[in-house]
């Protein structure tokens, strides 16, 4: 509903108008942007408008608003407009030195430049302008685990816990450097912070919570249990495994098991759930209890990797006979290794969402993969949609590569078809990586330096999944040697002859 006023008329559109009227001033545009940023909320569009509006105000008149260059520099550090957060801060640590919020800004700014000596050192005199403040640690324990020194930023992560016990965000965090060190009982009950993110809770879960208490472990006797997915594919798929434990404890019990889905790995899922186990895509059971999908490990006692690794997801047989009349005709057309009766044929993802927080670290240039996409006897499988142009540029440059994602008609379901017709799979850290994994397609999954927690830290295979390879860089932003590694790994198969 927008705000009026009580002659109807909405005050941000009166903030507009004397923002863009011709004798506009600086105060106006400030009082504008103010509106639009009290009024934002998480609507990062918004906040940009905003951010034009505190920029228009600066350039008319700097003086205007003792306060406008922070509200700029804090604005474009929400809405991760780095060159700006840079420019304001260089002009608020001129005014003075020990600004300790545009130290903490700029640093952020420098780590997106991988400039972490840089950003570790503004963070360093942000702690001493403000000694045991919890933000500017919590910072710089991030700073530190982005550089790989994870025993470092898990003790400075349990110093912010002891300045601010219940900070969720902190408990999170450290969450995920214990999972990556394998300390899962300590991990776990601290990865349960995320339901106290206010910007995390799924629509699902609000909805649960109104008519149901959260599960933590309870008997199950005469109990039913709606388990929902929750955060990005990757994890749904990660977790999914635990799924048919859980219904095995329910069940023995004498309770049920509810999953509610309602996405693109519905079809993935409702394969491989139990019988007793039902999928609903709607709140159509009220249940004793509900549960996140990725609490399971917590209250099933899942203290160990080992076990985990065997695939648990099928792809539907029909479509897999589909996707096999196509991949055949495009690799007959392709380059041919003498030793081969037919190419190679190998799925590529080499970036994700953009909008996805470590998109930038996690991706590999288009530009850097072509050696890759020369070796010999391979056809290559686009398996992320939207990136025509980045194929179109590879096959002008003599690529032997195909585009079927036009075919996804049934999104994860078709793309999973297709890699039960694939000899490998080369993904960077994304859904598909664990889809593959999760099928028992070989693959090798190329990640950036300091990756998501569920491949560990330093080892080439993961315990989760037997047939991923991990292939990592050996410092941030160094794909050269993970490609050159990877390109080897390729020539291999096409050398002995995948098809034959």
């Amino acid at each position: 509903m927008t705000a009026s006023t009580s002659s109807g008329v909405d005050p941000l559109a009166q903030f507009h108008a004397r923002a863009t009227a011709p004798n506009a001033v600086a105060a106006d545009w400030l009082a504008y942007g103010n509106a639009l940023a009290a009024r934002a909320g998480r609507d990062t569009q918004r906040l940009r408008e905003a951010l034009s509006a505190f920029v228009r105000a600066w350039r008319l008149d700097a003086s205007s608003d003792a306060t406008l260059l922070q509200k700029i520099a804090q604005t474009a550090f929400v809405v991760r407009d780095w060159p700006l957060v840079e420019s304001a801060t260089e002009l608020l640590l001129a005014r003075d030195a020990a600004d300790a919020n545009a130290l903490v800004w700029r640093a952020a700014a420098m780590q997106q430049r991988d400039d972490f000596d840089e950003a570790q050192r503004l963070l360093l005199d942000a702690a001493r302008v403000v000694p045991n403040n919890p933000v500017v640690l919590h910072k710089l324990a991030l700073c530190i685990k982005e550089q790989g020194r994870f025993a470092e930023a898990a003790a400075l992560l349990r110093r912010v816990l002891e300045l601010s016990p219940d900070n969720p965000h902190a408990q999170f965090d450290l969450a995920e450097l214990e999972i990556r060190a394998g300390r899962f009982a300590q991990a776990w009950p601290h990865y349960e912070a995320r339901l106290a993110f206010d910007d995390g809770i799924a629509n699902a879960q609000q909805a649960l919570a109104a008519i149901s208490p959260h599960w933590r472990g309870e008997p199950l006797a005469g109990k039913s249990l709606v388990v929902y997915g929750e955060q990005g594919h990757g994890d749904c798929l990660w977790a999914a495994r635990f799924l048919p434990l859980l219904a095995q404890r329910a069940r023995d019990q004498g309770g049920r098991v509810i999953f509610g889905h309602d996405g693109p790995l519905r079809s993935l899922f409702e394969r491989m759930l139990p019988a007793d186990v039902r999928l609903e895509t709607n709140l159509d059971t009220h249940p004793d209890f509900h549960c996140g999908l990725m609490s399971l490990p917590l209250y099933l006692g899942v203290h160990d990797a080992a076990g985990w690794s065997q695939p648990y997801l099928s792809a539907d047989p029909a479509r897999v006979e589909a996707w096999r009349s196509y991949v055949v005709a495009p690799a007959t057309n392709g380059q041919r290794n003498p030793l081969q009766n037919r190419p190679c044929r190998v799925g590529i993802v080499w970036n994700g969402n953009p909008a996805h927080v470590r998109d930038a670290r996690r991706s590999v240039p288009a530009e850097q993969l072509e050696a890759l996409l020369a070796v010999p006897g391979v056809t290559w499988f686009a398996l992320s949609p939207g990136r025509e142009a980045t194929v179109a540029q590879w096959r002008a440059h003599g690529v032997n590569i195909v585009d079927p994602t036009a075919h996804f008609g049934a999104g994860f379901d078709d793309v999973a078809a297709l890699m039960m017709n694939l000899d490998l799979v080369v993904t960077i850290d994304s859904g598909p990586a664990h889809l593959a994994g999760a099928l028992g397609v070989p693959t090798c999954l190329m990640i950036d330096h300091v990756s998501a927690w569920f491949w560990g830290n330093e080892t080439q295979r993961t315990l989760w999944y037997g047939s991923i390879e991990l292939y990592r860089q050996p410092s941030v932003g160094a794909w050269a040697p993970v490609i050159e590694r990877v390109k080897a790994r390729v020539e291999a198969l096409a050398a002995a002859g995948a098809g034959a």
